[in-house]
């Protein structure tokens, strides 16, 4: 061939790409998922219309890399947590978590280095119809506290949060951060956009 790939070369790639998918992630591109519309027993950053799901990301001052090594040693420090994959190039962790007697439930951990944030999901392996009351959703906040070094994307601040207040009474859940980051909460902060200078 004029471009030195053979067409076993080609159809190889294609077919490896196919049936082992994990093989696309080799040039260090991760990404999260969202929790299914109907799981009783997620949370994800990537959940934004669902918010019984919703967790924001987490930002950090430190470098990427040891952001990811605060997670990775949080896990590693918890024997309720088994680590079954690790990608240090594109900074993701998956690992299993023991709830009772069994590997019940799964988190993934990517840190993206250019937003200086983290992206996560944490879910039940086999969605229930039993309420895992919050596990997940608490087991997400501890380890952001245990690695020190995370704080909650918007800082917990919400539109409400303005003007001396009330966000510890209204406005500074999951929704209320969601509508301050779209500007959405009074309308009000983005008209200087489209007034012109003067």
């Amino acid at each position: 061939s004029e471009y030195g790939i053979t067409r076993g070369t080609f159809l190889s790639v294609i077919v490896g790409s196919a049936l082992f998918p994990s093989a696309a992630f080799a040039n260090g591109s991760r990404s999260i998922t969202a929790c299914k519309i109907d799981a009783n027993n997620c949370v994800s950053t990537l959940n934004i219309k669902q918010l019984e799901s919703y967790s924001p990301p987490w930002t950090f001052e430190v470098s990427p890399d040891e952001a990811f090594a605060r997670i990775k040693g949080v896990l590693a420090s918890d024997d309720s947590f088994t680590v079954k994959e690790v990608d240090d190039e594109a900074r993701y962790v998956r690992a299993t978590v023991k709830r009772v007697f069994q590997d019940q439930d799964e988190i993934e951990f990517l840190v993206k280095g250019d937003d200086k944030a983290v992206v996560f999901k944490s879910s039940e392996i086999d969605d229930g119809s039993f309420s895992d009351f919050g596990a997940n959703r608490k087991r997400i906040d501890s380890i952001r506290k245990k690695g020190a070094v995370f704080d909650l994307m918007g800082g917990g601040l919400t539109a409400d949060s303005y003007e001396g207040g009330g966000a510890a009474t209204r406005g500074n859940g999951a929704l209320g951060q969601l509508k301050a980051f779209y500007g959405l909460q009074s309308g009000q902060g983005f008209q200087g956009v489209f007034e012109d200078e003067d």
